[in-house]
Parts: C-alpha cells; sequence; structure tokens
C-alpha cells in the first residue's frame, strides 16, 4: 500500500511548513487524481495514523479529487471521467492525450493564526 509512503511524505512537508511559519497546521488539502492510482481513503487512513503522536495530531486531511480530462486524438472530443481506464465517449477510441488526471501534490495548509499557504510560499 503506497498511501502510507505518500503520506508519510506530506506529513514531512506539512512539519516542516508548520516549523517554518511557527503556526500549528489545522488542515491540509491534497489534490489527488485517478491516474496516480492512490484511493483516497487509504490515505487519509495512512495521514491519520502517521500523525497520532506528532504535533500534527488532530489536523484534517482533505482530499481534492481532480478528475481526468483527455481529448481523443481521432474525433478530437473532449473526455472528462473519474475512472482510470477511459475511452472516448463519442467513437469508442482509446487513443486519447491525457491532459490531467496525474495529479498527487499537496496544494495547500491550512495554519494557526496566519490562515491558508501554500506549501511554495515564503514566509513574510
Amino acid at each position: 500500500m503506497h498511501e502510507f509512503s505518500i503520506a508519510s511524505n506530506i506529513v514531512h512537508s506539512l512539519l516542516d511548513l508548520a516549523e517554518e511559519h511557527d503556526q500549528e497546521v489545522i488542515a491540509a488539502t491534497v489534490a489527488v487524481g485517478p491516474m496516480s492510482m492512490v484511493v483516497p481513503e487509504l490515505l487519509t487512513y495512512a495521514y491519520e495514523a502517521l500523525t497520532k503522536d506528532t504535533p500534527l495530531a488532530g489536523s484534517e486531511l482533505h482530499i481534492q479529487q481532480v478528475p481526468i480530462t483527455a481529448q481523443c486524438n481521432e474525433c478530437g472530443a473532449e473526455i472528462t471521467s473519474s475512472q482510470p481506464f477511459v475511452k472516448c465517449s463519442e467513437c469508442g477510441s482509446l487513443n486519447l492525450k491525457i491532459k490531467a488526471g496525474y495529479e498527487l501534490q499537496l496544494v495547500s495548509a491550512e495554519l494557526g493564526e496566519s490562515g491558508e499557504i501554500t506549501p511554495d510560499e515564503t514566509p513574510s
């Protein structure tokens, strides 16, 4: 179950952000696309288990599910799907250019008094 190693990376990133901004982490948002093959429920479970005895204990992990968007290389149709195995809904082709759906990214963190930040923001 690779969700534990992913959750571990998220926990380390959040602990670094909390220390950098000298604030507690209240919640974090992670974007997850179906092509990442991450099961959101398992990621949440792993996050809760890994934060139990840390400064992140009690913080919430929000999963932002990003659908697959693709364009059919045969007929040009735009396709949106929440399933990792997709075919063109217009012509049935599997020849698609995937534009989104691989996401697996820490999008933001909500910190105590300073509000919400993105992981790449620098302290003010």
